[in-house]
């Protein structure tokens, strides 16, 4: 099994990347902090959504052998009504508000790292492509692998696009109390 723990040595140099970048552009330490989380955040999004990859080949004929082929599900609702109708309550809070809960940091935090996103219309896209191409990329490594090692979901990204827009409604509540100094506008405090 080749586990999320690769991912922590490319986000950790991305996010130092990220902060040393936002740094010398001038942004605030709110939005070099913001920038720097941003980065680590979509590096656990990557190691919770994609990893463990099964690699190793008795691994992956045994997990091949368990579930034929690969599953999409592509009937919006579908399997939201079943979790609701069958699930116990602790697998619908896991399924259900772990899929809305996970994006809203993404919701939260892009905006303060790029600014011009920062309206519903672009979040709404960003909130659509981003669950998208988790679910595109779960499905291609399915497919490279022969079963479905997670399943596509159309629901996902539903529930996805909730915890995008819910984020992004508590950024705009948290920017009025976040001043980001106007390019050539000077020291705020006055010296």
């Amino acid at each position: 099994m080749l586990t999320g723990v690769v991912v922590i040595p490319f986000a950790l140099a991305a996010a130092v990347l990220a902060g040393w970048r936002a740094a010398g552009r001038g942004r605030s330490a709110f939005v070099v902090a913001s920038s720097v989380l941003f980065v680590l955040y979509l590096g656990w999004v990557v190691a919770a959504t994609l990893f463990p990859l099964p690699v190793r080949a008795p691994v992956a004929e045994l997990e091949a052998a368990g579930r034929g082929g690969v599953s999409v599900e592509l009937v919006p609702l579908a399997g939201i009504r079943d979790v609701l109708a069958h699930g116990s309550s602790s697998v619908r809070a896991w399924i259900l508000g772990g899929n809305v809960l996970t994006l809203v940091p993404f919701g939260f935090l892009l905006p303060f790292t790029a600014p011009r996103l920062a309206t519903w219309r672009r979040m709404a896209v960003a909130a659509l492509l981003f669950p998208l191409g988790i679910e595109l990329a779960q499905l291609a490594v399915s497919l490279a692998l022969g079963y479905s090692y997670r399943v596509t979901e159309i629901d996902d990204v539903l529930l996805n696009f909730v915890g995008v827009l819910l984020g992004f409604a508590v950024h705009l509540v948290a920017r009025r109390f976040v001043t980001e100094p106007r390019e050539g506008a000077g020291d705020p405090v006055g010296n």
